[in-house]
Parts: structure tokens; sequence; C-alpha cells
């Protein structure tokens, strides 16, 4: 790909990769936060059970759980832990639970640290517990730490293997869309060269009518309106051959005579081509050969490859059907300009090359000029499991096809796009 196909690639799949990872830090975030609420609620519930056991089942500070510290208020005397937290224990919570009986608990921070104080009544006594909350917290903050650095790594690499995967996903429809545009432009190439012959013939032959003497002989008039109906012809043959290569369904394989289907297409060719003075001939095989295809694709195949010789051919045409081994070979040869070096890796493309402006294909002296006819040729040859290539001769051009007699997997024909089939389709009942 190139150009505006390879930037659009890279553009989508940034965005895909750039989609994808915001939708993972969505999930990743909620999957994060659960995580820290849940932790959070443990410690927590952990504890609010710690300081219940130490303000109603510890009888002296010297039991303190771990952790926690104990301020005593039994008839007047205060006891406290050793190394109580500056500022605790709370003398007001200690009197307010002597007077009211009913536990307390509250976050208090002090000192830069906070702490969780539970304050109860004990069978007379009041017994107050300081949790340092500290190492919950430094617990919770490594954790989201951890929880970041992952995250984000997993944000990262799923990013990145967004992008990869992305464009080896959306490659093939891109290239798709790439040939397709190239199709479609060449395409329009093709028809203006006939439209335009067309539409100065149908002017040049208004003028002669609306200048010509009454008496002119009618011979000059026929001549040049028997040069439109030509004129039309190649342009419904080139519409069809668009129409045909735009055709996505699978091909309907029955059971082909190929020397009588031959035979037919020679013969139609024979009269047009007489009148130019080349003489078509088939050779090969004379009775019956038949073989599993599409008998439409199969005369497709033959008109094509016809159309491409009779046009460049000085005299001559043969169309040669023969069998080698399990394979029938088909052989159309000319006398024409033949295939230059530079063309034949490329003779099976659409639109390969183009003819100089003035050229006329017709009289065998212009190079060879290719539009759709060869490469529908190479496509109906991979539909029935074939190939076609260029052969070699002294003079002019050979081009050979080869069909296996028993048909394996079926094929399917490219597809051009149904837009582009709509537009071809309407060209066509133009005209």
């Amino acid at each position: 790909m190139k150009g505006q196909a390879e930037d659009e690639l890279q553009r989508s799949s940034w965005r895909l990769a750039l989609q994808t990872g915001a939708l993972l830090v969505l999930l990743l975030v909620a999957i994060a936060g659960s995580v820290l609420l849940i932790v959070n609620t443990s410690q927590a519930t952990a504890a609010r059970r710690l300081l219940t056991t130490a303000t109603e089942h510890v009888d002296s500070i010297v039991d303190a759980p771990a952790g926690t510290w104990l301020a005593i208020s039994n008839q007047g005397t205060l006891t406290v832990s050793p190394g109580m937290p500056s500022g605790l224990p709370d003398l007001k919570a200690i009197e307010a639970v002597a007077a009211s009986g009913v536990a307390a608990q509250e976050d208090v921070s002090m000192g830069g640290r906070s702490y969780t104080v539970r304050t109860a009544d004990s069978g007379g006594r009041v017994v107050q517990a300081v949790f340092d909350r500290h190492e919950n917290l430094e617990e919770l903050n490594r954790l989201g730490v951890a929880l970041l650095l992952t995250c984000g790594g997993a944000v990262v690499v799923a990013s990145l293997l967004a992008v990869w995967l992305a464009r080896r996903t959306m490659r093939p429809m891109a290239e798709a869309l790439d040939r397709q545009r190239r199709f479609v432009a060449d395409a329009s190439h093709e028809l203006r060269t006939p439209l335009t012959l067309l539409s100065m013939r149908a002017q040049m032959l208004r003028r002669r009518v609306a200048s010509s003497p009454v008496h002119e002989p009618p011979g000059n008039i026929d001549a040049e309106v028997d040069a439109m109906i030509e004129d039309s012809r190649s342009l419904t043959r080139l519409l069809e051959d668009l129409l045909i290569s735009a055709d996505s369904r699978q091909i309907e394989l029955t059971d082909v005579d190929v020397v009588a289907l031959a035979d037919d297409v020679v013969e139609s060719f024979s009269v047009s081509a007489a009148r130019r003075g080349i003489t078509v001939e088939r050779s090969g095989i004379d009775g019956p050969m038949r073989i599993t295809g599409a008998p439409t694709a199969l005369r497709r195949l033959f008109v094509a490859l016809l159309d491409n010789a009779v046009r460049f051919a000085r005299s001559r045409v043969e169309v040669g059907v023969s069998k080698d081994s399990r394979t029938l070979v088909i052989t159309v040869s000319d006398d024409g300009p033949g295939f230059s070096d530079d063309v034949k890796p490329r003779a099976f493309e659409r639109f390969a090359t183009a003819a100089p402006a003035g050229v006329a294909p017709e009289d065998g002296t212009g190079p060879r000029h290719y539009g759709l006819g060869l490469a529908l040729v190479a496509e109906v040859a991979a539909q029935h499991g074939g190939r076609v290539e260029i052969g070699t001769q002294a003079a002019g051009a050979v081009i050979i096809v080869r069909l296996p007699m028993i048909r394996g997997k079926r094929g399917n024909p490219p597809v051009a796009g149904s837009l582009f089939r709509a537009l071809v389709s309407r060209l066509r009942r133009m005209f």
C-alpha cells in the first residue's frame, strides 16, 4: 500500500489502540478501586474487632494487643500503656463514656499520624484503646502504587498489542479499499476514451448532415453510423467486463464441453475478423472435451482471449484446445506485436498499461494495451483452479490457460464493491 491508504491504516490503528487503551484504563480503574475498597473495608473490620476485644476483654494495660495502647480509668485512677502517642488518651471521651455508659469510637490525627480511638465501659471501668492506623495506610499506599504500576504497564502493553493486531486485522481491508480506489480510477480512465470517441463521432456526423448537399451519397453517413455502433459495442463490452469483475457471487459449476464452446466463440469472431483481413482458426481436439466449470465464465475467458488477439493480430489468430495428462490446455496465439519484457510480469493485472494517444491497436503496429480482458482471464482461470501464462513463440503473442480436468475447491471471484457495481450497472443501462 502507498500514500493515503497507508496513512489511513496508520491512523485507524492508533485510533483503535487509543480506544482499547481507554477502555482498559476504565476497566482497570474499576478493578483497582474495588480491590482498594475491599482491603480498606477488611482493615477497618479487623481494627474494629481488635479494639472491641481490647476494651471489653482486657484487664490490664500490659495485655494490650500489638499495635494498640490502653488507658484504664478505675475509680478515679488512670493507668496508661507505655509509649502512648502524645495527646492521648482522650480524657474527655473517657469522662463522657463514664457518665453515659455508651461506647464511642472516632478517628483522630496526632503528630501527622492517624489513630482510631475506642472508649467503652467495661464492668465499672472505662477502657480506652488506641489503634495506630499508620501500618494499614502504608499497606494501602503500597497496594495502590503496585496496582498503578501494574495497570499502567498493562495499558501500555495492551495498547501496543492493539496497534499490532489492528494493523494485521485492518491491512487486508485497507488493501482492498486501496485496490478498489485504483480500480475505480482506472475504470474511469478506460471509460473516458470510448465515450470521447463516441461523442466526437456523433458531433462530426451532425455537422456532416447539417452541411452536406441534399444528394450526398448515403455511404459516407452509413460509414459514420457504423463507426458509432462499433464504438458503442466496445463500450458495452468494457461495461460487461466491469460488471463481471465486480460480481461477488460464487460461480455455479456444471459440465461444460470446452471444445464446443471454443468453436462457438471462434465462429462468432470469424466474421468481424475477416472484415479486417484476419483469419481465426481452431486447432487441437475435435471431439467433445468436458470439464466441470462455469459455462458463462469460460465463455468470457475465450471471448477475452480472442478479443485481445484479434485486436493486435496482423493476419492470423489460432485457438488451440488440447489435453496434457489431467490438464486441459487452451492456447490462443496471434502474429501481432507480442508482449514486451517489461509488460509480461503485469500483463494480467487490471489496466496494466495504456495505449499512447492516437495509436489504434487494430493496425497491429502499436504496443499492446491491456484493460480488463486479460485480468478476467486470470480470474476465471483461478476460479477453476487453473492458471494462465504467457508462452513463447518466434513472433507475435501466445497466451496459455491450464485448467484441471477434475475440479477441487471452488473459487470465488474478487469483490470490487457494491457501490461500484451499481455505478457500472447504471452506465450499462445508458448504452
